[in-house]
């Protein structure tokens, strides 16, 4: 029996010799967060993605809590998500106080439009909508953004599956209020645990600033100088450390490459999948953009194989694949939720995610195209 195949190969998008000078050189320095490695992996991350200002975390999660907390969510606020994505896109939400709604998604499962206008011309309680970039696939940007300005309502980009994607050559995260991201293990681009948070408001930025380090109006490297501060609000530790950043440093140089591979990965997928019946995959017409986080396939009607059966398959060949995601109005936490997610509902049913990570070799790749094929 061959080697696993799995969903996705860390070791493909970061290696321990890369970083191990970098490693090495921030434990001698002694300082070993919230320093220089961390403002430059801010300044870096954010001058890529079109943004003023970057504020590293401990995690997409972490990124999303402060940025709506920083644009004023609280109890009993109400902020519309999307049907199809990870959880803690709503629970941020919830950890604030507020209220979930959710939109229905479109085919490729991002924020549909036309279903988010009809969620806030029947709602005037709405103060914040979170679109998900899925997959590392762009939403409607312009369109979900000049909804969300005739509601007068917030915009929070999910970027967590989208570092280095771009709209009409816009990078995502800069479109709205704020943009999150992740650089959690299996992210096209990792610090093994980490986020951001970018935005070009200058308010906005210094409020995340100091939530992510307990409220504090000094930074460490100001506390030296003279060690009186203040506390003048309630924060939390999301603070990156500075092993992370100089990863992430390293791996913010890596991504456009990286990004690159993937895109060569899902052609060869795509180019194949067109000659198998039944199958089709998630996603837009213009590829250049999508920066394939992970690759989808739908199975339709005439596919020998339920979706179910076509996962017993792969794992039978030592093939790991994966659901991505149920609706979050199929979590028991969310049970009840409001908001429609018929469409979400129906593609939940039918989609499973095959293994995609840079450089993939042609007969790893072969491989799982030919247990595809009936």
């Amino acid at each position: 029996m061959t080697d696993q195949i799995p969903l996705y190969d860390v070791n493909k998008v970061i290696t321990g010799d890369e970083v191990v000078d970098d490693i090495r050189s921030v434990i001698d320095s002694g300082w070993l967060t919230l320093g220089q490695q961390t403002e430059t992996f801010e300044s870096k991350f954010a001058s890529a993605h079109g943004a003023e200002h970057g504020i590293a975390v401990n995690s997409c999660t972490s990124a999303l809590y402060a940025a709506l907390r920083a644009l004023g969510v609280g109890d009993g606020d109400r902020v519309v998500v999307p049907a199809m994505t990870f959880s803690a896109t709503a629970n941020v939400v919830r950890l604030l106080g507020g209220d979930v709604v959710l939109c229905d998604v479109k085919d490729n499962g991002n924020m549909d439009p036309v279903a988010l206008k009809s969620v806030l011309d029947e709602r005037d309680d709405v103060t914040t909508v979170i679109p998900v970039h899925l997959y590392g696939l762009p939403c409607d940007m312009y369109e979900i953004l000049s909804i969300a300005d005739e509601h007068d309502v917030d915009v929070v980009e999910d970027c967590a599956h989208a570092p280095g994607a771009t709209l009409d050559g816009q990078p995502v995260g800069s479109f709205g209020d704020v943009g999150c991201f992740s650089f959690y293990a299996t992210k096209n681009m990792t610090t093994g645990e980490g986020g951001m948070a970018i935005t070009s408001d200058d308010e906005l930025a210094a409020k995340i600033f100091k939530l992510r380090n307990h409220h504090q109006t000094k930074t460490p490297e100001e506390k030296e100088e003279n060690w009186g501060y203040d506390v003048d609000g309630l924060g939390f530790n999301f603070r990156m450390s500075e092993i992370s950043a100089a990863m992430g440093v390293n791996q913010l140089q890596k991504l456009p490459a990286m990004n690159e591979s993937r895109r060569e990965v899902a052609e060869e997928y795509i180019e194949a999948i067109e000659d198998i019946d039944g199958l089709t995959w998630r996603g837009g017409d213009d590829r250049k953009e999508h920066v394939f986080h992970l690759f989808v396939v739908q199975i339709q009607d005439e596919y020998h194989l339920t979706r179910n059966e076509l996962y017993d398959h792969l794992a039978n060949q030592n093939i790991l694949s994966g659901v991505h995601y149920p609706p979050i109005s199929r979590l028991g936490y969310y049970e009840g939720v409001a908001g429609d997610v018929s469409n979400a509902e129906a593609l939940f049913e039918r989609i499973l995610s095959i293994p995609m990570f840079p450089d993939m070799a042609a007969d790893t790749q072969n491989e799982i195209i030919e247990a595809l094929r009936p």
